[in-house]
């Protein structure tokens, strides 16, 4: 019978299927995969002076392998058997998203890029929790 602790720092460090836990560690890890995309695209575009759009890709690309590696690991118990397999399927998963990040900074052209950003962010994060969750991590079914 597991202690009351190993239970605790089970529940934080480890896996878990509740979606209670799984919606804040995916907004966590979401976060620190925007703080990198976000970095990237206002490094290629204020300091190297590349194209937003372009730039957005390049961000939106680097911060989706964080992603896979940490939800892989932390947020999401199901994973995949091959890591092959479950990041070729993160990344295409991942591609709706980068479309997504992609149409809604061209669309929003004009505006504060910063506003632009957050827009797309959002959006991108619901379609990308969602289809992880139910699409890639979900549960495997026990056997007896």
């Amino acid at each position: 019978m597991a202690t009351v602790a190993q239970q605790t720092n089970k529940r934080r460090a480890g896996p878990v299927e509740s979606v209670v836990v799984q919606v804040p560690r995916a907004l966590l890890v979401s976060v620190l995969a925007a703080g990198i995309d976000c970095a990237i695209l206002f490094f290629l575009v204020d300091i190297i002076g590349w194209n937003r759009v372009s730039s957005a890709v390049i961000g939106y690309l680097a911060g989706s392998v964080i992603q896979y590696v940490i939800c892989s690991l932390w947020v999401f118990p199901g994973a995949s058997q091959s890591v092959a397999t479950g990041f070729l399927t993160f990344t295409v998963l991942s591609l709706v998203g980068l479309v997504i990040t992609w149409i809604v900074m061209a669309l929003l052209a004009s505006a504060y890029i910063s506003f632009a950003k957050m827009v797309a962010l959002g959006l991108a994060f619901a379609w990308n929790f969602l289809s992880r969750k139910y699409l890639l991590f979900r549960p495997q079914p026990r056997q007896a």
